[in-house]
């Protein structure tokens, strides 16, 4: 084992064949460890089991391409033929099959369905050091039958217990089922399967290849390879010889064997005294052997691959480990796209939140332009709302001063700049001072990130409510506090992962009338944000970990318009510039999976640019006033980009970063809306907006808000 090695990820994927019997294989489908020493595979949060087998008697094995298996619970169980080094079945515990110094690959073992249960929930492997992609196959089979996870034939090794025929192995081969599959005597097509078969024999054993027909034309008999030509003119070397010729892919070769090669022994086949039967030595070389030859007790029957036929008749588990310190590993956690998806869904809710509180504010300063005043319904006339003791003077004060502190206190700030808001609101003691106004405006938005090679698709859904108090203090400008709730619920994908934010924001404004044509609206805030986060780590077995973190924020506006009325309608042109600067502090991962993570603190520098115009209308109705608009920008995001890093909670030594960049930089917003005044004190206001976002998603919002002034 090289020392260097730290850390491996394991996946495992689990594939199922459909069949009319209920016999499953429940395996994790990601595992996340330093394999440098043996990691359970139950670690993923997801315990290894099998369940539907009715046999008495299975036969469980596991593979290993490379690194090392082993199980700590052996009992009950027994000793299969060809695994964890035991040459024969026996009733005697297969306790090889727990010895970690025996550097098993492959290990097996026969019991019940409780009992090979109670050994793989044990079910641990270790590294080799060196390879970045061995796989790890699991499979259950009734016992004497082995199978092999490269082909997904099965086969038996058949002691006849006297000397027999070839022919008769053949008959007796063909004669066999396995769980619906046919039999037939082994062909062997490839390097692998020659050595499983000698590694699971180590018996001199007939095999199906044969030049009966014709001498000198080595061809496999019955199977699927059934007629195909592997060794011709009684030499390996040839490939055509008295009119047959060698079917691509069955090329064999005779001693001494390269890397990778396989078939005949040293001169052979040689024909002597008429030897026209294949078999298979202990060495796992080939010789020809008469029909009769009478030191052959031992046949391989093969079975799958006929037509019609499903090779694997239980389940076919497939463990992909890398190394990511090996020199074949490219491993990255945050390749892993479930992840990617809600770290870039934390910067989005982020951004949304504060683009909304910004928009939703700005809003209200045109909607003072269009009305040319704050109407809106005034503090005093909430008090029956929000307190019965009508005595109470000073319930505007008491109101904002709650807001105040509950996202002051939070974001960290002296809790007497909320004391002071309250008292610049209600305390002030000019008369021009006394008519501060309540407004509020909730909204709806639905958006969408398209799905890319490089990402998941996202969809997000918020909701916001905001509610303020402004004053009209010079019948030209407009001073205001509000506070803003917002919800934002991101899914990566369909499989359940989703992140989960929950914005509060307390934000000043004003507005300020330079002239009758030109305006200058600023504003400035600070929020916080709680972010929960549930992410699929197996997506098969339903395995999440969770995460919660906390962000604060300070952010503003600031904006031009140009106003010019014309004959019919009112034409405004504006330019605006946003900014915010995000603290978000890191958070640990919880769950029963090794794949949590571990998440540093960051910071979040956003900014962007935007020019517009707008069209207003006024219509006057029986009644009321109705003031349409239309309203189309173009935004530049002009958003930095934010580094986070991150680590295994198993393994905090090993540390892995990623860029969270922004998907678009430009996008196109259509707005359309209108406000209905009406003169019984009512005001109704409806807004549809949509926002495309330079290719790469949208977002629709509804806005709505409805008041009467008392």
């Amino acid at each position: 084992m090289r020392a260097w090695l730290k850390i491996a990820a394991i996946g495992v994927t689990l594939l199922f064949n459909i069949k009319v019997w209920a016999e499953t294989i429940t395996m994790p489908s990601t595992l996340t460890a330093n394999t440098s020493s043996f990691v359970l595979l139950s670690d993923s949060g997801t315990t290894p089991s099998i369940s539907g087998f009715t046999a008495t008697d299975l036969l469980a094995t596991i593979t290993a391409s490379a690194g090392t298996l082993v199980v700590t619970t052996t009992t009950g169980l027994e000793r299969a033929s060809g695994y964890c080094d035991y040459t024969s079945d026996n009733s005697s515990e297969p306790t090889n099959c727990k010895l970690e110094a025996s550097d098993h690959e492959e290990i097996g073992f026969i019991g019940t369905q409780a009992e090979i249960n109670a050994a793989i929930a044990t079910l641990s492997f270790k590294g080799d050091g060196t390879t970045g992609s061995p796989t790890v196959t699991l499979s259950i089979t009734p016992a004497g039958s082995l199978y092999n996870s490269a082909n997904g034939h099965y086969y038996k090794v058949v002691n006849h217990g006297s000397n027999i025929t070839w022919s008769a192995a053949k008959t007796a081969a063909e004669a066999s089922t396995l769980n619906g599959l046919s039999g037939y005597l082994a062909s062997i097509t490839s390097y692998q399967e020659n050595t499983f078969i000698d590694d699971k024999a180590g018996v001199n054993a007939w095999l199906g290849g044969t030049d009966a027909a014709q001498e000198g034309c080595w061809k496999w008999s019955g199977g699927p390879d059934d007629g195909k030509i592997f060794t011709v003119g009684n030499d390996a070397d040839n490939t055509t010889s008295g009119g047959c010729t060698v079917d691509s892919g069955y090329t064999v070769y005779e001693k001494p064997f390269g890397d990778g090669e396989f078939g005949w022994n040293s001169n052979e086949p040689n024909d002597a005294g008429g030897e026209d039967r294949l078999h298979i030595k202990t060495d796992g070389s080939w010789n020809d052997f008469a029909n009769g030859n009478t030191n052959v007790s031992f046949y391989v029957i093969e079975y799958g691959g006929m037509p019609g036929e499903t090779a694997t008749t239980t389940g076919l588990t497939t463990l992909t480990i890398k190394s990511v310190e090996a020199s074949e590993s490219t491993y990255n956690a945050f390749d892993d796209k479930q992840l990617k998806g809600i770290v870039e869904a934390h910067n989005e809710s982020i951004k949304n939140s504060l683009t909304q509180s910004t928009n939703s504010i700005l809003r209200r300063m045109e909607q003072y332009r269009r009305f040319e005043n704050n109407q809106s319904f005034k503090i005093q006339d909430l008090k029956f709302v929000f307190n019965d003791r009508s005595s109470d003077g000073n319930i505007e004060k008491r109101l904002i001063e709650h807001y105040s502190k509950e996202i002051i206190g939070k974001t960290k700030i002296k809790d007497y700049t909320a004391s002071y808001l309250a008292n610049l609101m209600s305390n002030n003691s000019d008369a021009e001072y006394d008519n501060w106004v309540w407004w509020a405006s909730g909204s709806i938005n639905k958006g969408s990130l398209n799905f890319r090679s490089d990402q998941l698709g996202r969809q997000t859904d918020s909701t916001g409510f905001v509610i303020g108090a402004d004053i009209d203090y010079d019948n030209n400008s407009l001073l205001g506090f509000a506070f803003r709730n917002d919800d934002i619920t991101t899914s990566v994908s369909t499989d359940g992962t989703k992140s989960t934010s929950r914005g509060q924001n307390l934000m000043m404004y004003h507005t300020l009338k330079i002239n009758n044509q030109n305006y200058f609206d600023s504003f400035f805030g600070i929020g916080r944000t709680d972010q929960h986060t549930d992410r699929v780590v197996d997506i098969d077995n339903d395995i999440n970990v969770v995460g919660l973190n906390e962000a604060r924020h300070v952010f503003g506006a600031f904006k031009y318009n140009f106003s010019n009325d014309l004959k019919i309608f009112n034409l405004s042109n504006y330019s605006q510039f946003n900014f915010g600067y995000s603290e978000i502090d890191g958070y640990t991962e919880k769950g029963s999976s090794n794949s949590k993570m571990s998440f540093d603190d960051r910071d979040l520098l956003s900014s962007s640019a935007t020019i517009g115009m707008k069209i207003n209308r006024s219509f006057d109705l029986n009644n009321s006033d109705l003031l349409p608009h239309l309203k189309l920008d173009y935004n530049e995001d002009l958003t930095e980009d934010s580094v986070l890093k991150g680590n295994l909670v198993s393994v905090p030594s090993n540390q892995y970063s990623t860029t969270i960049s922004k998907h678009f930089s430009s996008s196109i917003r259509f707005e359309a809306g209108f406000d209905w005044i009406f003169d019984n004190g009512w005001n109704v206001t409806s807004i549809f907006n949509r926002l495309e976002k330079d290719g790469f998603g949208h977002e629709n919002a509804l806005i709505f808000s409805a008041y009467r002034e008392f």
